[in-house]
């Protein structure tokens, strides 16, 4: 039990598997998880092993344009730091200072005034209170003492005797005068913390110069470094705040280290703020894997995958109908891919993106290779590291190959599609060049790099379209072109062994080509078609009327046998295209050409038999499929047209138009045409394309006047066997829609299918 459990659910999962959309699905994730791959690979740029203070080994250049964070932020602080402090004036300060100077040069006239007083009176008395001179002294001075002391003047007893009994009093009035004045003029101006040894020193200087006696000199800077205070204190908030604003605008100025230029040069030494360009950057291998930056490529890639699914679904549903062509696509998209990734160290102008848009327009379709160039050129440009002259030459470069190439035939034609490539490229980087304000050596060096680029993506795309056309069996207009060569194996074998169908499928040919031209249809894919449409006729040559001299086998036959026979020349004819390698479209048109449609004669002809009654419809049909393709339909339309046309007796315009006409109907009623997106003015374009390609080659012809002649007088030497046929075909009456044989006097409908009229039932074809 358990075993058949495995076996079912092996199988379920087989056919899970084999389902179409399951297998694109799993295509489409394996080409994006390798693109994923791809691009994150080459977007990542090589990495370094440096430490902080250690000598560069490398020069290591910016692959884009990147601030210098920690520099801008070091500069930023030092030019905080320079601005400078915000200052708040203490008005109370210099009248307090001024005040104390002049308290203080009042007590030295009071001392030298008490001391003046005590010397008199010791001299007029002789004598004293009983205190000694030197308590007097002291006495007389307190005061003066006190004041120093409270404003911190600190000076020597020689510097007090002299400063209170030895200068004079103009000396010392100078002294008090100087002494004012110069703090006066320090204190309206700005003393803070910072000037206050200088505006002293100031004071100094000024009493060193005056012409007081040095003592005094010495005594002024004394006392101006007691008494000189700052009249003005730094305003600590509104200081940060102006230094926090000079910090801010001076981050605006970044200092940005430009794409392409060096962040290390060989030799320097690794600074701090140069680590963090480079871990920024993550060109350090210490850094590990950059899981933020593959996460970003995967999310790019799926969304990219999104839109060209979507493109895909609702306007090219019709150019990828089997997986070979989606795989196809995808090993496209990939080979781009691995193709930039492979030149970009080189030059990013290099990269062969054209060959992408060449090759999917060429085998699949214009409008996909235009859609896969414009994401190819996104993808890409991840892998350039942002190049934008890159993606301007793919976009527009790209997009030009694709229109370029598209329905070109010949190699040739491929060939000179290369030069016009190469021109275009050129143009758009010179512009790109001119708008830069690059020098001519550099636009010509690029303009050189580009063409040789298209140049040798179009050869590579000749190169390799064989190779796909094989693997993928897809069908190209170069591929159909050497399918239409006439030394082409297969068409050698049925010119030789069966060249009444050849023949027939040359006229053929001419008139599918014809009307898919009209319905804008692939031509070359319907005249290719016609001419392989019969191969089948390969295996049993001699039971199809064009290929027969004299013998019909069909004679000696029953109608279900020679039905067999006749059916089965489109089966034959898949087999042997297969065998031959021809592309399946090739084969789906040998297939479908005949549709279901009835082999009329023989169904009448069973009909008119014995069992009459017992024969049914449906065993005298082709077993199909039926067109489902605009070629294939216009093939089976041309392919009984062109019997039908060929076995009439009269081949006038009229007679002409109506026999196309009527068969056309016919298909079109018996539902032949249900499968191909054939519209009725379709029809009317390919009824009108077939007259005009009949009225062509049955157009009227002049006798040769000999000839003529001679048929008027061997005309009553006819053979008898001649006669008796004449007899016969006059002897039976075909009715009015109907075409008379001329070698059998069988009359067949005009709408009959043309393997019956082939096979000898008809009429007679003429080769």
């Amino acid at each position: 039990m358990k075993a058949i459990n495995k076996k079912k659910s092996r199988q379920k999962v087989m056919f899970r598997i084999r389902n179409r959309t399951i297998q694109r699905v799993l295509a489409a994730l394996v080409t994006v998880i390798i693109a994923v791959f791809i691009i994150e690979s080459g977007a990542t740029p090589k990495k370094y092993r440096l430490e902080v203070g250690e000598s560069s080994k490398y020069d290591i250049t910016a692959p884009r344009d990147i601030v210098n964070v920690l520099l801008t932020e070091k500069l930023a602080k030092e030019t905080a730091d320079k601005v400078p402090p915000v200052m708040e004036r203490l008005d109370d300060v210099p009248i307090d200072i001024i005040n104390s100077a002049n308290e203080f040069t009042d007590q030295i006239k009071a001392a030298r005034q008490g001391l003046a007083d005590l010397h008199g009176m010791r001299h007029s008395t002789d004598g004293g209170n009983g205190e000694s001179l030197e308590e007097q002294e002291a006495v007389a001075a307190g005061p003066l003492l006190n004041k120093m002391d409270e404003l911190g003047i600190r000076f020597s007893d020689e510097q007090i005797r002299f400063l209170t009994a030895t200068a004079t009093d103009e000396e010392v009035d100078k002294f008090g005068s100087l002494l004012i004045s110069t703090i006066s003029e320090v204190m309206k101006t700005e003393v803070n913390s910072g000037n206050l040894s200088d505006k002293t020193e100031y004071i100094k200087n000024v009493f060193q110069v005056s012409d007081l006696p040095q003592e005094l000199k010495d005594m002024g800077g004394i006392t101006a470094d007691a008494l000189i205070k700052p009249n003005s204190v730094i305003d600590e908030a509104a200081t940060k705040t102006a230094r926090e604003e000079a910090y801010e605008a001076a981050l605006e100025n970044r200092q940005i280290i430009p794409e392409g230029s060096r962040i290390v040069s060989y030799g320097d030494i690794v600074t701090e703020d140069k680590m963090a360009v480079l871990r920024e950057l993550n060109l350090l291998e210490t850094e590990g894997f950059d899981y933020g930056f593959a996460a970003g490529i995967l999310a790019v890639v799926l969304m990219l995958a999104t839109l060209l699914i979507l493109y895909i679904r609702y306007f090219c549903g019709k150019t990828l109908p089997g997986m070979k062509e989606t795989i196809l696509l995808c090993v496209i998209i990939l080979l781009a891919l691995v193709a930039a990734w492979l030149l970009e160290p080189v030059d990013p102008l290099l990269i062969p993106i054209f060959i992408a848009p060449m090759l999917i327009t060429i085998m699949l379709d214009l409008r996909l290779g235009m859609i896969v160039n414009i994401i190819l050129s996104f993808a890409i440009y991840f892998i350039t590291s942002g190049d934008q002259q890159f993606l301007y030459v793919a976009m527009i470069g790209g997009t030009a190959s694709a229109f370029i190439v598209n329905g070109a035939n010949q190699r040739s034609r491929l060939s000179v599609s290369g030069i016009a490539i190469a021109a275009i490229n050129a143009l758009v980087v010179s512009c790109m060049g001119l708008m830069s304000k690059s020098d001519l050596r550099t636009i010509a060096y690029d303009a050189a790099l580009v063409s040789v680029n298209g140049l040798l993506s179009t050869i590579f795309t000749i190169g390799v379209l064989p190779i796909f056309e094989s693997l993928f069996n897809i069908i190209t207009p170069l591929k159909l072109l050497e399918l239409a060569n006439p030394n082409q194996p297969l068409m050698k074998k049925m010119l030789l062994e069966a060249p009444g169908t050849y023949h027939h499928s040359l006229m053929v040919g001419n008139l599918a080509e014809s009307a898919a031209e009209a319905i804008n249809g692939n031509a070359l894919l319907a005249r290719v078609g016609a001419y392989y449409h019969d191969v089948g006729k390969l295996k049993r040559p001699n039971f199809f009327k064009e290929n027969q001299l004299s013998d019909n086998p069909h004679d000696r036959m029953t109608p279900n046998l020679s039905t067999l026979v006749i059916t089965s020349h489109a089966s034959d004819g898949t087999e042997i295209a297969e065998k031959y390698k021809v592309p399946l479209a090739i084969r789906d048109i040998i297939s479908q050409h005949h549709g279901t449609t009835l082999v009329a004669y023989f169904y009448h002809k069973a009909k008119n038999g014995d069992k009459g009654e017992s024969i049914r419809e449906e065993d005298y049909r082709y077993p199909g499929p039926k067109p489902a393709t605009k070629e294939a339909a216009v093939v089976m339309l041309a392919d009984s047209v062109e019997a039908a046309v060929r076995s009439a007796a009269e081949k006038t315009e009229g007679k002409i138009e109506t026999i196309v006409r009527n068969i056309i109907k016919d298909k079109l009623d018996d539902g032949q045409l249900d499968l191909c997106d054939l519209t009725l003015k379709d029809l009317d374009l390919i009824a009108k394309s077939f007259i005009h390609i009949f009225s062509g080659y049955f157009h009227e012809r002049e006798e040769y006047p000999e000839i003529k002649l001679r048929r008027e007088t061997d005309k009553s030497e006819w053979d008898p066997a001649v006669r008796r046929i004449s007899g016969e075909i006059s002897a039976v009456s075909a009715p009015p829609d109907g075409v008379r044989s001329e070698r059998t006097g069988r009359v067949m409908p005009a709408e009959a299918p043309a393997a019956d009229r082939e096979a000898g039932k008809v009429g007679k074809q003429q080769a």
